[in-house]
């Protein structure tokens, strides 16, 4: 099969393919599930151990910020090299990469005195890998899959996606009950997350062979997909608020750590049983999404972002352990709900020919606050300690009030 795809008259690339489309691919559900599991994984070992060697989260937010900026750098460049080269091979350069960069730092770290560049270079490293994964991972799947059953399967991936999140700190708590494991042993861990990845989607049967004619420049993708959010309001409301739910997910995840080593002695078990409260509530949240037959609505996400204010206002006001796993379950039931829902959203009230340049738009805004708001968050979780907790709530209030007022406008 041959495609010439043309963008206002003008030639960007000839693909040619041969790859006999099915209804359901495991390799593409698990592969993309296993290794957003990895680098999860790697988030959480790497916000629990920073803040258990230092004492402090302003480490921590350096390290992310950092990691961050390259995300969003790999966000602007991933898009065209995804369009211009095989994308199964992206997936697989990906994993390796991740693989060895994990197996390195598991040699080399010192996991009583971490090194501050060395975490900054694996972060890095990591960041990359992720920023060309995911979209080579979502493009792969209209070329595999039939037409009409990509609406079930690319809901089927999103719960998928969404439960590799909610899994992360499960068994990354798990983890953290065993004596013997410290952060290099973590490492490894991870590195075998990546290593089954591999595996996985070199199982894929994809082939794709791509002649790029012209690209389309990175900034005028941008701007053309700007100048259509601005034109879908519903759209541009999401997207706003994004922002704010970006900030809070930054916060929420570095605070939980820095709480549990400063009020409660730094306890493992008492660490993974939040988390567990956190990743059970995520994962009701992913399963109650893909059962419920009932169609996604705007109103339904904005209820549940208020529920998420709710709940860390909840952990403001009575410094709890009780408390404190209560409101991790609610966190992670109404987050689990407001991601799944948001992407199903999106899917269907934006056309199909923007997807693409819509969802790039997204991620880069996504990626750009998280950095930022870690950043911002070790030094404010330093400053104001347990009352972090209600400039989460105030933030995603903010927020709200926000959409609310340029909806009315």
């Amino acid at each position: 099969m041959s495609l010439t795809l043309t963008i206002k008259g003008t030639e960007v690339f000839l693909l040619e393919n041969q790859i006999t489309q099915k209804k359901f691919s495991w390799s593409l559900f698990l592969s993309p599930f296993v290794s957003r599991l990895g680098d999860e994984l790697f988030i959480f070992g790497l916000n629990w151990f920073i803040v258990q060697a230092t004492g402090q989260a302003a480490l921590l937010g350096i390290v992310q910020g950092i990691g961050g900026v390259i995300l969003v750098f790999g966000d602007l460049i991933a898009g065209p090299i995804v369009d211009r080269y095989n994308r199964k091979k992206i997936m697989l350069t990906s994993d390796l990469v991740s693989f060895i960069a994990c197996l390195i730092a598991a040699a080399t770290v010192d996991v009583k005195e971490p090194i501050f560049y060395q975490l900054v270079l694996l972060t890095v490293v990591m960041d990359i890998g992720l920023a060309f994964n995911f979209p080579a991972a979502k493009a792969v799947v209209p070329e595999v899959i039939v037409p009409t059953a990509l609406a079930r399967f690319n809901s089927m991936a999103n719960s998928g996606t969404m439960l590799a999140q909610v899994l992360a700190p499960l068994v990354g708590g798990f983890l953290l009950t065993i004596s013997w494991i410290d952060f290099r042993t973590f490492l490894l861990f991870n590195a075998f997350s990546f290593l089954l990845s591999f595996v996985i989607t070199y199982a894929l049967k994809y082939q794709q062979k791509t002649k790029l004619v012209e690209s389309l420049p990175i900034l005028r993708s941008l701007r053309d997909g700007l100048a259509y959010i601005k034109k879908v309001p519903d759209l541009f409301r999401l997207i706003v608020f994004e922002g704010f739910f970006a900030a809070f997910v930054a916060g929420f995840s570095l605070l939980l750590p820095y709480e549990i080593d400063r009020y409660y002695h730094g306890d493992e078990k008492l660490y993974s049983y939040v988390l567990t409260a956190f990743a059970i509530g995520g994962l009701m949240g992913a399963l109650g999404s893909s059962l419920s037959k009932r169609e996604p609505h705007i109103r339904q996400n904005y209820f549940d972002a208020g529920i998420l204010a709710a709940g860390s206002l909840l952990a403001a006001l009575f410094q709890s352990y009780p408390v404190l796993l209560a409101a991790a379950f609610v966190i992670g039931l109404f987050m689990s709900l407001y991601g799944i829902r948001l992407m199903t959203i999106v899917q269907q009230i934006v056309s199909t020919d923007m997807l693409g340049r819509v969802f790039s738009i997204w991620f880069l805004i996504f990626d750009s606050v998280m950095p930022l708001s870690s950043f911002v968050f070790g030094f404010v979780a330093d400053a104001l300690h347990h009352a972090t907790f209600y400039v989460l709530s105030l933030l995603i209030a903010v927020g709200l009030v926000l959409v609310i007022c340029m909806k009315k406008r």
